[in-house]
C-alpha cells in the first residue's frame, strides 16, 4: 500500500468518526428539542385548565362556603325528616297562555309558574338558586319566618345571585301550610313577568288522611306587548308577546294587554278541576298577581282553613272570597252537588277576554265517575 492511499483511507476513517460523534447527537438533540415545545404546549394547556378550575371553584364560592356559612347558623335540634334538597334555575322562558298564544316572560326551570316544592314540617331544607338571566336575582319565600341570614334583604355578601352565579339558602321548614317563594322586592319585576311558584310545607310523618283531593291554584296576572310581525299578506300575523311591567309599559307609550292566569294559563285553556261524587277537595289559592280577585264558586260553598298561615276557627261557609294581592289561602269544600260548575272571577275584566266569556280566571269544576 503506498503512502496516498494510506492517508486517504485514514482521512475516511477520521471523517466516519467525526460525524458520527457530531450528526447524530445533534439529530438526538434536535429531537429533544421537539420534546421540550411539546412539553411547553402541554404545560401551557394544563396552566389553562388549572386557571379554569379556580375560576369555577371562584364562581362557587357562594354556593360552598355560603352554605356552609348558613348550615352553622342552622338549628337543626327540632329536625325531624331528612334533607329536602331542590334546585331552581331563574331563566327566560316562552310560555304557551293558550293555543296560539306565547308570551315571552320569566320563569323557574322553563315553567309559568314555577315547580311545586313540597317538604315536611320540621324538614332541613336546600334550595340552590342558579341565576341563568342577565341581571342579578333574589330569592324570597313569602310568608315563612325565617332567619335573616336566609331570607334577609340581600347584598353583595349574602343572598344577591349574579348572572352566571348560584346561591344555596338553607333552613329548617316550620309551620304547616301554603307559601309561595319569588324575588325579594328589589327585583319585584321580575316576579310581576313569572318568576313565582309554590312552596307547601305538610305535617310530619303519617297524618291522618282529611281530604280526597289537594289542589293548587295561583292566581296571577301579566303585562305584556304585543310582538309586531307583518306576514305576506301585509297582515300582521303575531301571536307572540313580550311580558313587560306597568311603568316601562306606561312610558314605552305601546299598547299592552293584561292576561289574567290560573297556573299559567288563560281561559278557555285552563285545564278543567275534575272531582268525584261525595270527596273532600282541598284547594290552595295563591294571588301572585297585582290585582285582587273576588273569586266565586258556583254550586258549592267554601270553607276557609286559613288565611296567610293563621288556622280559622268555626266560620259561616261562603260561595265567594276575595283573594287580596300576595294572599294565601287554604279553602275546602265537599263535592255533593254532580254537575258542571265554575269556579272564576266576579269581576267582568279577569274573567272574559275582549268582552267575551271564557277568558282569564274561568275555571271548570266537572265531577267525573
Amino acid at each position: 500500500m503506498n503512502k496516498s492511499r494510506f492517508y486517504l483511507y485514514c482521512f475516511l476513517a477520521i471523517f466516519f468518526l467525526v460525524s458520527a460523534l457530531v450528526i447524530f447527537p445533534g439529530r438526538r438533540v434536535f429531537a429533544s428539542s421537539n420534546d421540550y415545545v411539546d412539553l411547553g404546549e402541554e404545560q401551557a394547556a394544563e396552566k389553562i385548565e388549572l386557571q379554569k378550575m379556580r375560576q369555577e371553584l371562584k364562581e362557587l364560592k357562594a354556593t360552598t362556603s355560603e352554605a356552609l356559612d348558613a348550615m352553622n347558623k342552622v338549628d337543626t335540634s327540632s329536625l325531624k325528616e331528612g334533607l329536602a334538597e331542590f334546585h331552581l334555575f331563574c331563566q327566560q322562558s316562552n310560555c304557551e297562555i293558550m293555543p296560539g298564544k306565547t308570551i315571552q316572560c320569566l320563569g323557574y326551570n322553563g315553567l309559568l309558574p314555577g315547580p311545586i316544592l313540597k317538604v315536611k314540617d320540621g324538614q332541613l331544607v336546600r334550595i340552590t338558586v342558579h341565576n341563568q338571566l342577565n341581571n342579578n336575582t333574589s330569592f324570597h319565600i313569602h310568608g315563612m319566618v325565617l332567619p335573616e341570614s336566609v331570607d334577609g334583604l340581600p347584598n353583595s355578601q349574602s343572598g344577591l345571585i349574579k348572572p352566571g352565579q348560584a346561591y344555596v339558602y338553607q333552613f329548617v321548614a316550620k309551620g304547616v301550610g301554603t307559601y309561595w317563594y319569588h324575588p325579594q322586592i328589589m327585583h319585584a319585576e321580575q316576579r310581576a313577568k313569572g318568576l313565582y311558584g309554590t312552596f307547601i310545607v305538610e305535617p310530619a310523618g303519617m297524618s291522618a288522611k282529611t281530604v280526597d283531593r289537594d289542589i293548587v291554584l295561583i292566581l296571577s296576572d301579566i303585562i305584556a306587548a304585543k310582538v309586531q310581525s307583518v306576514g305576506t299578506a301585509g297582515a300582521n300575523t303575531s301571536s307572540k308577546f313580550i311580558a313587560t311591567t306597568p311603568s316601562v309599559a306606561a312610558s314605552s307609550g305601546k299598547p299592552v294587554s293584561t292576561f289574567y292566569l290560573v297556573n299559567g294559563r288563560t281561559a278557555p285553556a285552563i285545564p278543567a278541576i275534575e272531582v268525584k261524587p261525595n270527596t273532600r277537595i282541598h284547594l290552595r289559592i295563591i294571588n301572585a298577581g297585582q290585582h285582587s280577585v273576588p273569586l266565586h264558586i258556583t254550586g258549592h260553598k267554601f270553607e276557609v282553613v286559613s288565611l296567610n298561615g293563621n288556622l280559622m276557627g268555626e266560620q259561616t261557609a261562603r260561595d265567594t272570597i276575595t283573594v287580596g294581592i300576595s294572599d294565601r289561602l287554604d279553602l275546602e269544600f265537599t263535592a255533593n252537588n254532580p254537575g258542571v260548575w265554575s269556579i272564576g272571577s266576579e269581576l267582568i275584566e279577569q274573567s272574559t277576554s275582549t268582552g267575551q266569556f271564557p277568558g282569564g280566571i274561568a275555571c271548570i269544576l266537572r265531577y267525573v265517575e
